[in-house]
């Protein structure tokens, strides 16, 4: 029966797929060492309950995916106030209509780097150890992940960003949170090179 226990468990399947490099989401099947005894001792099982009231089976899973790629921290209160709503719905809306956004993320890039006399090439290289600039608007919240994660599908950018990046904080958390976000998303690869050659070649 599903309640604040299984969304206890979903909550400790994501958390650790987003915070430990041994587990794996996919891999375990989102299954989780839980004990109905030691969440019952707990003094946030409340959260837990109202958290299971306000989403449903379908939904739970997406809700924490959402909130932990973009904060792995969060305590569980927390994520009941309006910013862990707004992260799922922001999340589920994009996932939603995929190909849709993705296609606006990708309009919005070429429309920065052309502001900045750049080349959709150079938007993507790494300059003397310096972050590329769609580095830059990945960190400013200005393109989304899903969207690095399908144009490095396609262009493979992350394997020169690993080597030429010189800092060893921004970019090595960012890419630990793609490779884990990764396995969550389904779109259509064919339609994203479309749309990126339409944009970005074409347009």
């Amino acid at each position: 029966m599903y309640g604040g226990f299984e969304v206890y468990k979903t909550y400790l399947a994501v958390k650790l797929h987003f915070t430990s490099a041994s587990y794996d989401y996919h891999k375990y099947e989102g299954k989780v060492n839980a004990k109905l005894d030691t969440f019952t001792s707990r003094n946030d099982r409340y959260f837990f309950h109202k958290l299971s009231k306000k989403y449903g089976q379908d939904e739970i899973l997406d809700f924490f995916v959402a909130n932990f790629i973009y904060d792995d921290k969060k305590w569980i209160k927390n994520l009941l106030e309006n910013d862990g709503k707004e992260q799922f719905l922001a999340y589920r809306k994009f996932n939603g209509a995929f190909a849709y956004h993705f296609k606006s993320d990708c309009v919005s890039i070429v429309s920065d780097f052309s502001k900045r006399g750049i080349s959709f090439n150079d938007g993507f290289l790494c300059h003397n150890g310096q972050h590329p600039r769609f580095l830059q608007l990945l960190n400013q919240k200005k393109a989304s992940y899903q969207t690095a994660i399908a144009i490095d599908n396609i262009l493979s950018y992350s394997k020169n960003w690993n080597v030429g990046i010189k800092e060893k904080v921004v970019w090595p958390k960012i890419a630990s949170k793609m490779a884990k976000l990764k396995g969550f998303l389904k779109y259509n690869e064919t339609e994203c090179k479309m749309i990126m050659k339409e944009v970005f070649v074409n347009g």
